[in-house]
This record gives structure tokens, sequence and C-alpha cells, in this order.
């Protein structure tokens, strides 16, 4: 789970940029902040000549980052199959890793909400599952 956090405390870096503010929402901008985002929490994990998948120390593979119109995209293969991964476990570990990282920042928390950017988390298991999870800043600041 440490590594749960480090892609948290990475994903908090792309966000140090975000200090738009647009007087008029824009869909098109909300696919750009998107897409910088992805841009950003790869060049994070990948550095510039970097490419996927990435092994973590936990077992599981980060396969890609990517975005899709107002989402940004994680996507996983895990090392096991889909009854035996504590799936909730997981993403509430990634979700109090993004709590700590940007609630307290409400320049971030703004454009988030402004431009309505979601995080999806699609995970591939050992069993041919799919299972997409996602988080919106709503969801990751409440709370508990």
């Amino acid at each position: 789970m440490k590594n749960v956090v480090k892609l948290a405390v990475m994903l908090s870096s792309l966000f140090m940029f975000t200090t738009v503010h647009a007087a008029e929402v824009d869909k098109n901008t909300g696919v750009k902040v998107s897409k910088a985002l992805a841009d950003s929490a790869k060049r994070s994990l990948l550095g510039e000549k970097g490419k996927f998948p990435i092994q973590a120390e936990a077992g599981y593979e980060v396969t890609n980052i990517t975005a899709n119109l107002n989402n940004v995209v994680f996507e996983y293969k895990m090392p096991s199959d889909s009854q035996n991964t504590p799936l909730n476990d997981f993403m509430e570990n990634v979700r109090l890793g993004l709590y700590s990282q940007f609630c307290d920042k409400s320049d971030i928390v703004n454009v988030l909400k402004t431009y309505d950017i979601r995080f999806i988390f699609r995970f591939q298991f050992t069993d041919d599952r799919n299972i997409p999870t996602t988080l919106s800043i709503d969801e990751i600041c409440e709370l508990e």
C-alpha cells in the first residue's frame, strides 16, 4: 500500500499547476485540464523516457494513464483474480492518500469541481474481469 500512497503523492505534483479559474466553464477546457493532468501523472511516474507498464512493490502494475473527456484514467493489472482482491481497501487507501494531498488546497478542489474532473481506476484481473472505480473530488474530500 506504500505504492498507492506514493502514487497519490505523485498525483499531487500534477495538481500544482492547476491555478486555472475561468469565468466561463468550457467543455473543451475540462478536456484540456484532464489531458494535462494525465500527461503530468505520466511524467511523474515514468520520467521523460519511461514506458508502461510499471511494476509496483505490492505486485500490481500501472499499465497506462490517459485522459478521456473530463476523466483521468489510471489502468492497473492486478496479480490475482477479482474474487480474492480487496478492491475496496485498495481504493480507500488511494482516497485517503489523495485526501491528505488535495483537500486542504481550495484552488485544486475548485478546478476539479468547476470542470467536473473525475478519476477512473480500471483494474484488470487474472480471471479476465475488468472493474472500473470512479472518484470525484467530492468523494475524495468527504469526511468520515
